[in-house]
């Protein structure tokens, strides 16, 4: 297999959890690369704690320097705002794709997986990507199974066992859905941002070529972040 995976976030700040969540798939996908693509004006959070796009960027491609699976896409600095998935793959693959070409896989945690009916057009994402769904260490498909059902009715037949490795299901309607276990690391921007605003370490958190980046803007970070 081969192909390019997308995952999107807010990424304030970007961490090594994101860039294990991003390897750990291109990996085990077969995919050629991987790309962060950050959420410009997240609708669901609003902007009063985020970081500049141009920061969060910046931040980005240098924690992404020397990984040569991963690379930034700034899109979203280009496409009007509250940012939405559905726009943004659209244009992605309007710039990238041609005619009857393969889609992009495009990653997502359970948590947002569950969540994709209170999506704006979220239940349409498959016509633009092929999604693949990372579940937290130790769950198994059942959540997986559940969303399709209620979202994809007729995807699955009834007393289908739930999956606890890799499995992708075609959705009626079209499109498919991966479900990919993979290890991930337990790390939250949240949990950084309270650390780092208190004047914690956030060592081994954050790549270090983006906190150097934040530490050289910690003026304007201090401003933003509560």
């Amino acid at each position: 297999m081969s192909g390019i995976g997308i995952l999107g976030g807010t990424f304030n700040p970007v961490h090594n959890g994101h860039l294990r969540h991003a390897l750990e798939a291109g990996e085990a996908l077969g995919l050629d690369r991987v790309l962060l693509l950050p959420c410009a004006e997240p609708p669901h959070k609003g902007v009063c704690n985020v970081l500049p796009f141009a920061l969060r960027v910046d931040m980005l491609q240098a924690a992404v320097s020397n990984i040569p699976l991963l690379e930034v896409d700034p899109l979203e600095g280009e496409l009007a705002r509250p940012s939405y998935t559905w726009r943004t793959l659209e244009e992605w693959n309007r710039r990238h794709i041609q005619p009857g070409g393969a889609l992009p896989y495009f990653m997502m945690g359970a948590e947002s997986f569950a969540a994709l009916s209170r999506w704006k057009r979220g239940l349409e994402l498959p016509r633009f990507a092929h999604l693949v769904m990372l579940p937290r260490d130790g769950e198994d498909g059942r959540g997986f199974y559940e969303s399709i059902r209620r979202f994809w009715p007729g995807s699955l037949e009834e007393g289908r066992p739930f999956p606890v490795s890799r499995e992708t299901v075609a959705l009626a309607g079209g499109g498919a859905c991966t479900f990919l276990p993979a290890p991930r690391l337990d790390i939250s921007s949240t949990f950084i941002r309270e650390r780092w605003c208190a004047g914690r370490s956030v060592a081994g958190l954050v790549p270090e070529a983006a906190l150097r980046v934040l530490e050289a803007h910690a003026g304007a970070v201090r401003r933003i972040w509560p």
